[in-house]
């Protein structure tokens, strides 16, 4: 599969390119602050929302639904703030989209809980996810857009892991003010405890806040995409496309699916097996405290960041389609070997602990230092964030649900042995989805139609 290019544009302004890049971490770092909050921070406080005659089936699903409301929104948000983006520019949308996942941080953290509204306290509390995830949605799909198109194409790989650092630092400060939280205002599984009454309540409230605080910068000190503006004055006088039906069509359609399953195998290692599974393998099957599960979770966090830079800057020497391969050998190997010892290993001393919780999420994660450039590398500008934002999100849709699989192939398959499934099903489809697609690290982006 061969990538095909046309004539090339002005050299990137670096100044501005850091810029774009530097706001569009600062957004990806709300973003997954956003995301990923309810994983930790509300893991101890969960019977806040949890009716006390609701059965174990449903408390599971309710939990699972937490994190998987917001992955499924985000597709929904890729679509429609993707066509605004490549309509109406990057720019404004970024400021939008962070807006609006804001605002319902800010309303989940006044939410009433069970012993107000009952069952209705878990839905408003689904619901209030779903709708950030849309908004979400908008945030990726406009900001990592505008910084991969100013980037220089000798650090596009780099700029890559950069915004992707967003992810680890916003697990380490979730996981950092959820250690806080209860050392200030202890769990004791009650409750009347002073973190489920009110402890919970500060992280969303700061969550919230942090997004406002990054659209002021962005707002003065990023510019809007240079190659959108030249590809919408070279497009002015003709009939208009819609991008969304672009991307599903032709050459752009065979692009869209093999990045798919690139996404799709990345996405089951991330959510399924590692982010979404492991926080509740770690108190409830290995038997670690709140703090014990946090404090592992802000180690593996910090070594995530190394990850990702040295994914993405790899990148750069080896091609995005040999790193993508590697780093599923790599999840294939090392990570699933360290699932294995932390589940079935006899004696672990809370070190070693730590050390498999690093190895797994390392292993199962830091390709995605490569996947905010190279679907980038793939579409041309007129698509782009249509593009690269469906691509991105769709496929977490199937593996956020792994609540529901676990439930149902209970009786059949060990919950146990579902982050093995996850991780294998991950693997092959990164190494399919790389193999079959073209390599990317040299593309000038103006130049791919």
């Amino acid at each position: 599969m061969n990538q095909t290019y046309s004539p090339t544009a002005d050299k990137p302004d670096e100044r501005q390119a850091f810029k774009a890049t530097f706001s569009a971490f600062l957004g990806f770092f709300v973003d997954m602050f956003d995301v990923f909050l309810p994983v930790i921070a509300l893991a101890p406080a969960m019977i806040y929302f949890r009716p006390k005659d609701m059965s174990t089936e449903l408390d599971v699903l309710f939990a699972s639904l937490i994190l998987a409301a917001t992955l499924i929104g985000r597709p929904l948000g890729s679509v429609i703030f993707g066509y605004l983006s490549d309509r109406v520019g990057r720019h404004p949308i970024t400021i939008l989209s962070i807006v609006g996942f804001g605002t319902c941080t800010l309303l989940i953290a006044i939410l009433p809980g069970q012993e107000t509204l009952g069952i209705w306290a878990m839905v408003l509390l689904v619901v209030l996810r779903l709708i950030g995830g849309v908004f979400l949605g908008g945030e990726y799909t406009a900001a990592n857009v505008l910084a991969m198109e100013a980037a220089p194409k000798q650090k596009r790989g780099l700029y890559s892991g950069i915004i992707q650092c967003g992810y680890p630092v916003a697990y380490l400060c979730i996981a950092a003010l959820t250690l806080l939280m209860l050392y200030l205002f202890p769990a004791d599984g009650t409750i009347d405890s002073p973190y489920v009454k009110y402890g919970w309540r500060i992280s969303f409230f700061i969550g919230g806040l942090i997004a406002f605080l990054v659209v002021i910068p962005y707002r003065w000190n990023v510019q809007e995409s240079k190659l959108w503006i030249e590809e919408k004055t070279e497009e002015a006088g003709q009939k208009r496309h819609n991008p969304i039906v672009a991307v599903f069509t032709g050459q752009n359609l065979k692009r869209f699916g093999q990045v798919f399953l690139v996404l799709s195998g990345a996405w089951f290692l991330t959510v399924a097996a590692a982010a979404g599974m492991l926080p509740q393998i770690l108190l409830k099957v290995v038997g670690l405290t709140s703090k014990q599960m946090s404090l592992s979770i802000v180690v593996a966090s910090f070594f995530l960041i190394f990850g990702y830079l040295a994914a993405a800057a790899f990148s750069q020497y080896i091609g995005r389609r040999a790193m993508i391969i590697l780093w599923a050998v790599i999840a294939a190997v090392v990570g699933v070997y360290a699932y294995y010892m932390l589940l079935y290993g006899h004696g672990n001393t809370y070190g070693e602990i730590i050390l498999y919780v690093t190895l797994i999420i390392v292993s199962f994660t830091s390709v995605f230092g490569v996947l905010v450039v190279y679907p980038n590398e793939i579409f041309p500008t007129n698509v782009r964030s249509s593009g690269f934002g469906m691509v991105f999100s769709i496929p977490v849709i199937i593996p956020s649900l792994y609540g529901i699989y676990v439930d149902l192939l209970r009786g059949v398959i060990s919950p146990n042995a579902m982050p093995f499934i996850f991780a294998g099903i991950g693997c092959i489809l990164m190494v399919v989805g790389a193999a079959i697609g073209p390599e990317t690290k040299d593309a000038e982006l103006d130049e791919i139609v």
